[in-house]
């Protein structure tokens, strides 16, 4: 099952690290080091599937060599204590293949790093078939035909980290539901996701290396903190089983007793594992699912087919309500400042029509934001509040700066919402992008507010997204079931 992992750290000279020897580690590479004058020979470590180096458009040609690469990052510092290049290292869903997850890892890369102008050298480990991983590599400078220039300070910033790991979480899980699995990765603290499990901390260590005599003190005490918080998750699931339940739904909307073992083996003590996978299967919570033709049979949780079958009720009652339409004067006054082609057009007539909820499958492109900016003029125009909601950040800015609304992220949006900071009003019109990613409950979440408001929603997601997931996502569903 997926899992999210992503750290970040500096290689720097002062930890006695060498970023030549680092680069010939992670790629599996002999490389020589011009500054120590080593010769780094890592050409027989097993594991690594696949390395390569991505630089931005307009790059000088030797960055393609590894060799020179790293060897004019080390010439280009001149301190004993230099910082060298940054790390991160992320955790590859177990779901994807091999070709899939290097397209995950070359999109994320794309996004979040050479549209900054940073150099990339990454490479997948996959020793461990149940902890595939990748390392990233990254510049701290940027590239000119003879070496590297000043250091970027922009690149140091403490707010990149937390965008990285939010950035992660939104391409693994589109590359997840492009793939066909419905498995998802959240970048959040449990207590965030609303989880009352621990998290059990990380060990540095393999699993299978023996805990006996020889290990470090701190690593003795991660050990024994891991089986403490193990015991201590064994025992909330025992007196709680739902717990469980809602922590893997959390995940993935339906799973196998396999799934459940699973995850529970590597949350619990191994003394109590048995008695909490009876708990688990035993409850009255957990609904099992007819099987698909000779498929391992599949379960849920009777929470989540509840919130499905509110959500539906919900938008079949908002689908019809009155109040929202936009006059036929302030449509044709919008239309006639943009050049919309018929299908928008229709598409446009649908959006501001009324109805307090209203979902639409369009291709991402520059028409989806003609037609977003089009409506929401008409909106205004009569009146309306327009708000615009994303899941990532990427869909924030396309909402900002090509259809001009205003946005912010769904999890923001909800957080005042249910502190009563900014409580939605019948004179809202809320713009929802990327909306065949949003899980299940989290939609009916917002629309229960919304409805609670008399607001409307306008639910917008990528036709080509839509497609590739499948019943994957509850927007087809809701689009189906509430004839939207």
């Amino acid at each position: 099952m997926a899992i999210y992992h992503l750290t970040a750290t500096v290689i720097s000279r002062a930890r006695g690290q060498r970023i030549v020897a680092s680069a010939a580690a992670r790629s599996a590479t002999t490389l020589y080091d011009e500054y120590y004058g080593i010769t780094h020979n890592h050409s027989r470590k097993r594991g690594v599937t696949h390395v390569e180096i991505m630089a931005p458009a307009g790059s000088p040609a030797w960055v393609q060599d590894r060799a020179l690469l790293w060897n004019r990052v080390e010439a280009a510092e001149r301190r004993v204590d230099s910082q060298l290049a940054r790390e991160l290292e992320v955790g590859l869903p177990v779901e994807l293949s091999q070709d899939q997850s290097v397209a995950l890892l070359r999109d994320f890369i794309t996004r979040q790093f050479l549209a900054e102008e940073m150099i990339a050298d990454f490479s997948v480990r996959r020793d461990n078939p149940n902890n595939p991983h990748a390392h990233i590599l990254l510049t701290l400078r940027k590239a000119t035909l003879s070496g590297f220039g000043p250091k970027v300070r922009e690149w140091n910033r403490k707010t990149n980290l937390m965008d990285w790991r939010s950035a992660w979480a939104e391409r693994a899980n589109q590359h997840l539901a492009r793939a066909g699995h419905d498995a998802r990765i959240d970048h959040r603290t449990l207590e965030a996701q609303q989880i009352e499990l621990a998290p059990g901390p990380k060990i540095g260590i393999g699993g299978r290396r023996p805990t006996g005599q020889g290990l470090p003190k701190y690593l003795e005490e991660r050990i024994a903190e891991q089986k403490r918080t193990a015991k201590q998750n064994g025992d909330t699931i025992l007196l709680d089983p739902t717990a469980a339940l809602r922590a893997l739904t959390r995940q993935q909307a339906t799973f196998t007793h396999r799934d459940v073992a699973n995850f529970l083996r590597s949350r619990t003590d191994p003394a109590q594992y048995e008695a909490v996978l009876l708990a688990v299967m035993s409850s009255n919570e957990l609904v099992a699912l007819r099987p698909d033709g000779e498929s391992e049979a599949r379960f849920t949780s009777r929470d989540l087919l509840e919130a499905e079958k509110s959500l539906v009720r919900r938008a079949a009652v908002m689908a019809p309500r009155r109040g929202h339409g936009v006059a036929p004067q302030w449509q044709v006054s919008a239309t006639s400042q943009h050049l919309l082609s018929e299908g928008h057009r229709g598409a446009f007539e649908y959006l501001v029509g009324d109805g307090d909820l209203k979902a639409l499958a369009v291709q991402a492109g520059n028409d989806k934001s003609a037609l977003l900016a089009v409506a929401r003029e008409a909106w205004q125009a009569q009146g309306f509040k327009v708000q615009g909601a994303a899941l990532s950040g990427l869909a924030l800015k396309n909402l900002v700066t090509e259809s001009g609304i205003e946005s912010r992220t769904l999890e923001s949006y909800e957080q005042d919402w249910l502190q009563e900071q900014s409580p939605l009003t019948q004179n809202d019109v809320i713009v929802i992008d990327e909306s065949e990613m949003i899980g299940l409950k989290q939609l009916e979440r917002v629309l229960a507010v919304a409805d609670k408001a008399r607001a409307k929603v306008v639910l917008i997601g990528d036709s080509t997204q839509l497609a590739a997931m499948g019943a994957l996502s509850p927007l087809r569903d809701l689009i189906a079931k509430a004839g939207l």
